[in-house]
């Protein structure tokens, strides 16, 4: 697929985004076909209609893609090194997202959030995972307050995002299971809240959402 879309390398970054979302498209066919794994979306009437913080739980590989997807105007924060995969990586560094070397000290982080802010106000939403990593289903949560510093320097909403992916998708063991992924969203949350009031409404408002999902 990288290879077929070369062209689009020579076009404005926004084309990019169709290869990207035809490849998606690809996936969602594939598990379904192969893997019996189904999807659907709820919550879309929660939407506001600007740049938003999207928070997400994080318990697959899969909703990196469905969000992304069915987000179309949005972007991850990622790690540097990920440019240096052959051809996917390539394709990252063309669509313009915001790479960040973990490495660096304050001025790395404060040049992070300004090039977030600044995409924000173009009209972009940003994709974040609060616990960073991938959860098993039921494990206890363990919410980082990065996403914080963005809430407040960008004066954004937030707009959580409860799923049960991993019980599809598990992070361990990695063996796709058939079954219905549901990604829902929840409410927006306002801003102007405190680190810790925010954080913690956070946590609670996706947490109950997911276990609810789980049963």
């Amino acid at each position: 697929m990288g290879i077929f879309s070369f062209p689009y390398f020579f076009l404005p970054t926004k084309y990019i985004q169709k290869p990207a979302r035809l490849w998606i498209k690809g996936i969602f066919l594939f598990l379904k076909l192969i893997c019996k794994v189904t999807h659907q979306i709820t919550g879309l009437e929660n939407i506001p209609d600007e740049p938003l913080i999207i928070v997400s739980k994080h318990q697959s590989a899969f909703e990196t893609f469905a969000l992304f997807y069915y987000f179309k105007n949005s972007f991850f924060v990622h790690k540097r090194q990920l440019f240096y995969i052959p051809i996917f990586g390539q394709y990252l560094l063309k669509s313009n997202m915001v790479a960040i070397n973990r490495s660096g000290h304050a001025n790395t982080m404060r040049k992070m959030l300004n090039n977030v802010k600044n995409k924000l106000d173009q009209g972009s939403s940003i994709i974040i995972f609060p616990e960073g990593t991938r959860k098993i289903p039921r494990e206890k949560p363990d919410y980082k307050s990065g996403f914080v510093g963005i809430y407040n320097i960008a004066n954004r909403k937030l707009l959580p995002i409860a799923l049960n992916s991993g019980l599809c998708w598990p992070k361990h063991p990695n063996i796709i299971k058939k079954g219905n992924i549901i990604i829902q969203v929840l409410p927006s949350i306002n801003t102007g809240l405190g680190k810790k009031e925010v954080l913690d409404k956070v946590e609670k408002t996706i947490e109950e959402a997911t276990n609810k999902l789980l049963t």
